[in-house]
């Protein structure tokens, strides 16, 4: 099968300080893609030249922007390049770049939106450290929250994904960071982009990634958080708001009760109740405002498209 015959296939690698393993990262990819395109966030060391030397175009940020800001990067060259399908994945040779077509075969059969690639099909995260496996669950977890049966995954932290054309102009992650992942998922899922998975091997004995696992996770959740107070004010600020006026409200009946049998406040409820209710209030106004706010802004901006 001839996947230039079905579409445009670019490969883009985000790095830092990974002249070690870029080279053979490349020629592997070359195979496979019409082109290869390395990020070069900020290295210190030969990345780049060798990059170049192994064939790859080199986008250089000129400074560590983060994981986030290279994903970015990575998008908006394939939408100025019309590329049909991107693929991305780790510089550090952690990803197999030979598995390159397995990842994008649903996207060039036109199946899927977003293939991912998933180290927990077929058992293949047995090699992972144990605290990452549980950490990637973890995370994993919490990107399914509220997601249907179709956006379902099972590795919400795999760098190794592929994107049909339609994917690489709807998604536009924002986070700078390693909440990206989380993002585009939570972008496409929003978007009813389609999604499918395929197993992938990843290797453990190399440095992998420069952050720390448990910044790394603080990272992500802190991410969730932005988008959904942005994307979801009700869901975040008003519905924890309303449980919390609910919550004021019995404490209440509970202090006019005391009230009644002993003629005085109890000190710790009322003030308990007091909170309650400010906060639920407080919170519930918050999520009105931002709602409102957020899709008159969406309105206005859509009509200025016109």
């Amino acid at each position: 099968m001839n996947s230039e015959k079905k579409g445009r296939t670019l490969a883009m690698i985000p790095c830092y300080n990974e002249e070690a393993t870029i080279g053979s990262v490349v020629l592997k990819a070359k195979q496979y893609v019409n082109q290869v395109v390395v990020i070069d966030d900020g290295s210190t060391d030969n990345t780049a030249k060798i990059a170049e030397y192994a064939g790859a175009t080199v986008i250089r940020h000129g400074g560590n922007k983060g994981y986030g800001a290279a994903i970015q990067s990575c998008f908006l060259y394939a939408r100025k390049n019309d590329y049909d399908v991107l693929t991305i994945l780790d510089g550090d040779g952690q990803h197999d770049a030979n598995e390159i077509p397995t990842l994008i075969a649903p996207i060039l059969d036109k199946k899927v939106d977003v293939c991912i690639g998933s180290r927990f099909i077929n058992n293949n995260g047995n090699n992972i450290p144990r605290h990452r496996r549980f950490g990637i669950g973890l995370l994993t977890k919490l990107t399914n929250v509220g997601s249907k049966e179709k956006h379902r995954i099972t590795d919400g932290q795999s760098g190794f994904r592929a994107y049909s054309k339609k994917a690489i102009k709807m998604l536009n992650p924002k986070d700078p960071d390693m909440g990206a992942s989380a993002e585009i998922l939570m972008q496409g899922r929003k978007k009813d982009l389609s999604y499918d998975e395929v197993p992938i091997n990843c290797r453990y004995d190399l440095d992998g990634s420069t952050k720390k696992p448990v910044n790394h996770g603080v990272g992500v959740i802190v991410s969730m958080l932005q988008y959904l107070e942005v994307e979801h004010a009700l869901l975040f600020f008003a519905v924890p708001g309303f449980i919390l006026f609910i919550l004021g409200l019995f404490t209440g009946l509970n202090v006019f009760f005391s009230y009644r049998q002993t003629g005085f406040l109890p000190f710790g409820p009322t003030i308990l109740m007091a909170i309650l209710l400010f906060t639920g209030m407080l919170m519930g106004l918050t999520g009105l405002i931002l709602h409102a706010v957020i899709n008159a802004s969406r309105r206005d901006f859509g009509r200025s498209r016109i």
